[in-house]
Parts: structure tokens; C-alpha cells; sequence
């Protein structure tokens, strides 16, 4: 079934090859005449409540994952191992009302901008807020951090339940704990905050009146955000501490005076807190450099948001024990302190990049700060190998600034894309090597650099720029030109039609000379294809398997409850609890991180809800992790 592994003939191998661009441009046709197997099943069985009926369900085949009927009006589908995976359409509402709508339902964004016009909709307040509470803050995908930026600032809110209502059936396990007695709008506001996007999560406390007065919380964690972003409008921020008695209020209000050249007022802030404080808190040292007084003696002694934002404002240099920090937001800070050493300010600004905290363009400008010594950038390369570090990244973007030479450039720019964590090609350390990749021409002389820009720019979402480069790969069929059927039919550049088609081609060409480790990473892609919408036959199953077909069952590591639950949400049709869920059984690690299974679950029950766009961009950053090949 997966033919001969034997080394094939030289003849056999141009077959196979143009076979394969064949494919990849669209032409093919003779894969298309193969019969088309549905995919495995990543969405979820419609079964539910007798209160939530649903459209039947076909009976489970056994040596496949649990399957759901067809969509109607559809051809029937050939004997297979799976049936096209399909969520009902939504059920109606259960009949038991819910309760009064929240007041805390304002948003920024409504109808398609946001998540349609009741995202929150089939879910209570008391099962949403565990929800919202634990969403990840520090992922390194693009992709899930838009989305969840929407999610929190969608109009809609949950339906506050009833007293004594509770929920129907039994309720699976879960690691998810609600929060202390907390608003809706808190919850968001501070979401927002944490996410590094203190100016929407102001506008949405501005739209929740009286909202911060009553959650000092949220109210300290726009207030952070505000100190190691910006903007800070201090008076703003002042009167939002009025009501509250905690010493974080009366830190804020001596940086303000300080900030704002009042410096009778920081001189008496200073008294206040030393009164209250005492001589053992660590930001007293600070304090005293911020109203004038000299710099502390020793090291970061106070890593907090109010502490760092002083540090900025007194000018004063963060140690380099700073980069033992690990929050990404504190990490900006220090990177954005211009009294720091360049590579304290650089080693911190990439890692808080890659987490989304500072862009490619604050991060370019701090790679251009990093001192030269003797004939480094003429050794980049050299360098390089035995270092992958922000140091020679940097040197590599300076060497690139420097040179004129096409040769030198093309090399710059592969090493440069090279230098990048696949992990953190889709964010502004991608980003930032794309901006020297995208002074390269793809012409025939940089055929050799188009398999790694096509999966730097897919990852990034600048699709425009990798069609270019892919049709400059299939001009030149490099060695890993089969790497990149999945990513760009993921990714959307091929011609209509061309995906399905070229399955087969593909897989042919990838599996040869394929180790465990290869094969193991095609199943992964072929799952993504799947959720997708791409038609995987039942060969390409049992040839990528060696017989063991596709995979099934909670991708290791993912909570069963949350990954049980993703189904649910999307099977009834609540678009906001789908996101949610979706984004936390992703967690930190993001798309690029995670199972491709895992992933793929995400991506075909977004796609249920009708988030095609956003399931489409999280299997595009995943793919591009693994359309790598082997010794890559």
C-alpha cells in the first residue's frame, strides 16, 4: 500500500518530481481521479441533552474515531475509515430561561468584527467567567492572540443564571476554578490588560461606568499595563485609585508627581511612604532615585511594574539581573529603558517579542544598539553557527544594513531566516528577519532560500509574499520542495482546486526515506489538511501509518474535560464558549507549540461556528512549524 521504499531510479525520481510541481501548480489531475476518502473526526459527535436535540448520528465505526452523519443533500460517501466530519447545526435554545442579561455586555466591536451579534449565547455568567479568568496572556501566536482580543472585546454578554438553577446532566472534571465574586466586565478589562492592550482595555472600562471603583484588581492590572506600555494619563490613573487604601496607590501617585516635574509634591509622597512603608520595601530605594535622591546601590531589587516604569523615568539602568525575569510585559520594560545596556535591553526585548509584547519594529531598533567588535560583521555567519542568540541576529540584521553585494545579501537574509526559532516565525522575531528577506529579489540566483521564505512568510500570514517565493521553489524543485504542499494549501496560494489533488503527490514524494521522527510529523500534517476542509484519502491514512490509520482519541497533554467540552460548545452553536475553550487547550505554547492534533481540533470546530479565517490562520502558523524536512 505504500509502495516500494527501495532507492528508485533516476528516471523515476524526475517522474516522481514533476509529478509532484505538478501538483503544486495546480495542474495534476490524475490524483483527483483517486478515490477521495472523508477525513477523521476533530469535530464532535452530535450528541446532546434531551433538552438540545440534534440531527442523528451515524453509528461509530470501530476502528475509527467517533464519527457524525453526513451534511444533507451530499452524494454518499465511498466505503471509508471515517465520515466527513460535520457539527449540526445549532440546537435550539434550551427552554429554561437563564435570567437577566448582564450589564456588562459592551464591547468595541460588534457583528463581524467582532464574534457576530450574541457571541455569549447558550452559556451562563457563573460556567463563562472560570473561563475568561484562566485564558493564556503569553503565547507567541499572532494568530490566537487576535482572536482572543476579539473575544474580549465583543459586544454580548452571558445570561446571568437564576439562583438555584444549576446545570443539567453530569459535569465532567475540570482544572478550571471560578473566580471570587468578580463582574464580567472586570474579568475582560483585566484580560485585556495582561495581553499587553491597556489602551482597548481602558476604552472598555470607559464604556462599564463605575466598573474599577469596585474591582481594584482590574483596576491595578490597567494600571500595570499603563506603566510598562503606555500611555499613562496620570491624573486618570490617580483618581482610579481613590477609592482604595493599598500602598501600590500611594507608589503610583509619588511616580505621577514625579513624573509631572511636581517635586514638593514627590518630596511629600516620599514622607508618606516611608511612614507607611517602612525601610525594608524594595521600592524605596527606587522611590528616593525618582524623587531626586541617588541611584540604589545594588541590584533590581523591586522587579514590579510601578518599580521598572521609575527606573524609566528616574533614568536609570536596569541591572542585567533583570533578564532572570520570565513575565514578558516586565521584559518589555527593561527592554524599553534607554539608561540600560544595549544587550540587557536586546536579550530582553526578543523574549518579550516573541511573546508579542514589543513589535518588529522596537525590535529591529534595539538590534541596531548592540555594539560591534572588530570584524564581527564580516564573521555573522561564523558567528552564528556556534551562537543562536539575540546577539547574532542582531549582527546579522547590522552585516545585511552594511552590504550591497547580492551574493552576500542572499546569504545574509537565508541565515537570518534561518537564526529564527519555528516557534517564533509567525511574530515579530519572524518579523524581523522578513524585513531583510524582503529586500531579496526572488529570483533564480536566491532559488536556494525560497522552501525556508515560503515558510517564514506563510507563518507570518503575508501570503502575497510567499506565493512569490513558492513559485520560485517550484521553478527551482529544491530537496524540500515536498515540504511545502501542506503549508501552502493550509495557507491558501494554490491554485483553486489544487488541494486535493495533490495529496497523493505529495505524500509520495515526502515518505521516501521518511524516519519515525518524518512520519510522525506527516500524520500531523495531514491532520491540519484535514481540519481545514482538505479531502485526505483513506490511502494517504494507511501509507502515511504504515496501516495504522488516523489518529484518535485527546491529544496528549490536552484536558479531556476541555477538550470534550470544545465539541460541545461547537456542536450547539456558542461561538464565544468554542473560542474560549479553543484558546485555552491551546494555552501558552500556541498553535506552533502544540499537538498538531490538538490544533486541529481547534481549528475544525472554529471552523464549525463559522470562524473559517481564524481556524485557517492557527493551522497555517502550526503547519509552518512542521514543514521543515528531516536535518533541517
Amino acid at each position: 500500500m505504500c509502495g516500494s521504499r527501495a532507492e528508485p531510479s533516476r528516471s523515476g525520481v524526475a517522474r516522481r518530481a514533476l509529478a509532484l510541481a505538478l501538483a503544486l501548480s495546480g495542474v495534476a489531475s490524475g490524483a483527483a481521479a483517486q478515490v477521495v476518502g472523508p477525513p477523521i473526526r476533530l469535530t464532535p459527535p452530535a450528541s446532546l441533552s434531551e433538552s438540545n436535540p440534534a440531527p442523528s448520528v451515524a453509528a461509530p465505526v470501530p476502528s475509527a474515531p467517533v464519527l457524525a452523519a453526513p451534511p444533507p443533500n451530499s452524494a454518499p460517501n465511498p466505503p471509508s475509515m471515517a465520515v466527513v466530519p460535520v457539527v449540526p447545526r445549532p440546537a435550539p435554545v434550551t427552554t429554561q430561561a437563564l435570567g437577566p442579561p448582564d450589564p456588562d455586555g459592551a464591547g468595541l466591536l460588534s457583528g463581524a468584527d467582532g464574534l457576530g451579534g450574541d457571541p455569549w449565547r447558550g452559556i451562563s455568567q457563573a460556567d463563562l467567567l472560570p473561563l475568561i479568568a484562566a485564558l493564556p496572556v503569553n503565547t507567541p501566536s499572532p494568530a490566537a492572540k487576535a482572536l482572543q482580543r476579539r473575544l474580549l472585546l465583543s459586544a454580548g454578554s452571558p445570561a446571568l443564571a437564576p439562583a438555584g438553577l444549576q446545570p443539567a446532566g453530569p459535569q465532567p472534571e475540570s482544572s478550571l476554578s471560578a473566580p471570587a465574586a468578580r463582574r464580567f466586565g472586570a474579568l475582560r478589562v483585566e484580560a485585556l490588560a495582561r495581553l499587553g492592550d491597556p489602551r482597548a482595555a481602558s476604552e472598555l472600562a470607559d464604556r462599564l461606568p463605575g466598573l474599577l471603583a469596585a474591582d481594584e484588581a482590574a483596576a491595578r492590572a490597567l494600571t500595570d499595563a499603563e506603566l510598562l506600555v503606555g500611555p499613562m494619563e496620570c491624573a486618570k490613573a490617580q483618581a482610579r485609585g481613590q477609592g482604595f487604601d493599598d500602598l501600590y496607590w500611594r507608589k503610583l501617585d509619588l511616580y505621577c508627581r514625579a513624573r509631572l516635574g511636581d517635586r514638593g509634591g514627590a518630596d511629600l509622597a516620599l514622607a508618606m511612604l516611608r511612614e507607611r512603608a517602612g525601610r525594608a520595601d524594595p521600592f524605596l530605594p527606587v522611590a528616593e532615585a525618582l524623587a531626586g535622591g541617588p541611584p540604589p546601590a545594588r541590584g533590581l531589587l523591586d522587579a514590579t511594574p510601578i518599580a521598572l516604569a521609575s527606573m524609566r523615568a528616574a533614568r536609570l539602568p536596569v541591572p542585567p539581573d533583570a533578564l532572570s525575569l520570565t513575565d514578558p510585559a516586565l521584559l518589555a520594560a527593561v527592554a524599553t529603558n534607554p539608561a540600560s545596556d544595549p544587550m540587557t535591553r536586546v536579550s530582553a526585548g526578543e523574549r518579550a517579542a516573541a511573546s508579542l509584547f514589543l513589535d518588529s519594529r522596537q525590535l529591529l531598533d534595539l538590534y541596531a544598539q548592540v555594539p560591534v567588535r572588530g570584524d564581527e560583521l564580516s564573521r555573522a555567519k561564523e558567528i552564528a553557527s556556534r551562537d543562536r542568540s539575540a546577539r547574532s541576529r542582531a549582527l546579522v540584521q547590522q552585516a545585511m544594513a552594511g552590504t550591497m553585494e547580492g551574493t552576500r545579501r542572499v546569504g545574509l537574509a537565508a541565515l537570518a531566516v534561518d537564526l529564527v526559532d519555528p516557534l517564533w516565525r509567525a511574530g515579530p522575531v519572524g518579523g524581523a528577519a522578513a524585513s531583510l528577506l524582503d529586500t531579496v529579489l526572488p529570483t533564480a540566483d536566491a532559488a536556494g532560500l525560497a522552501p525556508a521564505a515560503v515558510r517564514l512568510y506563510c507563518a507570518a500570514g503575508r501570503l502575497d509574499a510567499a506565493k512569490r517565493w513558492l513559485d520560485l521553489a517550484l521553478r527551482g524543485r529544491t530537496a524540500d520542495v515536498a515540504w511545502l504542499w501542506p503549508l501552502a494549501a493550509v495557507s491558501g496560494i494554490l491554485p483553486r482546486g489544487a488541494e486535493s489533488a495533490g495529496v497523493a503527490a505529495w505524500l509520495d514524494e515526502a515518505l521516501r526515506g521518511a524516519d519515525a521522527a518524518a512520519r510522525t510529523r506527516l500524520v500531523g500534517q495531514l491532520v491540519l489538511l484535514q481540519a481545514v476542509g482538505v479531502a485526505v484519502p483513506d490511502s494517504a491514512w494507511l501509507a502515511a501509518t504504515d496501516g495504522a490509520g488516523p489518529p484518535g482519541g485527546v491529544a496528549g497533554g490536552a484536558d479531556p474535560a476541555l477538550w470534550q467540552r470544545l465539541g460541545d460548545a461547537a456542536t450547539g452553536g456558542r461561538i464565544g464558549e468554542t473560542v474560549a475553550v479553543g484558546l485555552l487547550l491551546l494555552g501558552e505554547a500556541g498553535p506552533a507549540g502544540a499537538s498538531p492534533l490538538l490544533v486541529a481540533r481547534v481549528a475544525a470546530n472554529l471552523r464549525a461556528v463559522g470562524l473559517e479565517p481564524d481556524a485557517r490562520a492557527l493551522a497555517r502558523e502550526a503547519m509552518a512549524a512542521l514543514a521543515t524536512p528531516t536535518g533541517s
